[in-house]
């Protein structure tokens, strides 16, 4: 049993779906349900049992992954060690960030970074899940609140404003909300409802008790070309509206939410080049734009 072989196993089993672990590990489907086949066959055991929801360990499979985890744990520590005093400011960088994020302060300045880095490659991943830094599902993270776990290294890159914002083909087919009574007779564009708890969705139905959702999705970027495409209203940070010129600021003196931002990354790699250079670069992008 190779590394590999770890890895596609342990994929399986948190994800519960050969296509689930194949997108987490880049590959495909067929690479890992190849490789497990051949793991049970040299085990002598089946590792799982197809249940209607997913994939679930049998109890040889729980036994392996006790001491899969613990193999995983070791190789990670390793490659963080070896990592940890690397002074190249080459090879790629693993991003995770919210895809609007990434979308509209990354992208757009990339180019002056690999002038600065020109042997630097950044992997970036828009995800709305919390990838696991301890297991290097990324390398270095921006979140929104502030993560608690022993192992991170978390700095405060700025605090984040979001305003309510329309395109004008919306405004000038439906009006212009003057109060906040008015905003219930409008649109609205947001997240889907499994992030229903995150803060700026629970703040718009503070404002109107039952918005009248007409888009509803896990992205930030869709929520905004549904927006600038005039099919409604929507909560955005002020980054977004930066490079968005077709919306227009509702109620410019209705305060709204706030979040703060933080660069994370885990403390073995915090001496890292690739690591320290791409801090250094990205805290002043922030600190200009928020």
């Amino acid at each position: 049993m190779d590394w590999d072989d770890v890895r596609y196993f342990l994929a399986v089993s948190r994800r519960g779906s050969h296509k689930a672990a194949a997108r987490q590990l880049g590959v495909d489907p067929t690479t890992i349900s190849r490789r497990l086949a051949s793991l049970e066959s040299t085990l002598g055991a089946k590792l799982f049992a197809r249940t209607p929801e997913s994939l679930e360990p049998t109890p040889a499979g729980l036994t392996l992954k006790a001491h899969a985890e613990r193999v995983e744990a070791e190789m990670l520590a390793a490659e963080r060690a070896l990592e940890a005093n690397d002074t190249r400011v080459e090879g790629t960088l693993s991003v995770t960030a919210p895809d609007g994020f990434i979308y509209y302060v990354l992208v757009p300045v990339i180019a002056e970074l690999r002038r600065l880095h020109p042997a630097l490659t950044l992997e970036l991943r828009g995800e709305t899940r919390v990838l696991d830094l301890t297991r290097r599902e990324a390398d270095v993270a921006f979140r929104f609140g502030k993560p608690t776990e022993a192992s991170l290294v978390v700095r405060k890159l700025g605090t984040v404003e979001y305003g309510l914002y329309a395109a004008d083909r919306y405004l000038e087919a439906r009006g212009n909300p003057r109060s906040l009574a008015s905003l219930a007779t409008h649109d609205w564009i947001g997240f889907d409802a499994s992030l229903d708890d995150v803060s700026q969705v629970r703040w718009v139905r503070r404002i109107v008790k039952e918005p009248r959702y007409v888009v509803r999705t896990n992205s930030t970027t869709s929520q905004v070309l549904a927006c600038a495409d005039g099919q409604g209203v929507a909560l955005f940070p002020a980054y977004v509206a930066a490079r968005e010129p077709g919306l227009r600021r509702l109620l410019p003196r209705l305060l709204g939410p706030s979040r703060d931002l933080y660069f994370v990354t885990h403390e073995d790699l915090r001496t890292n080049a690739r690591v320290v250079a791409f801090q250094s670069f990205v805290a002043g992008v922030v600190a200009a734009g928020t």
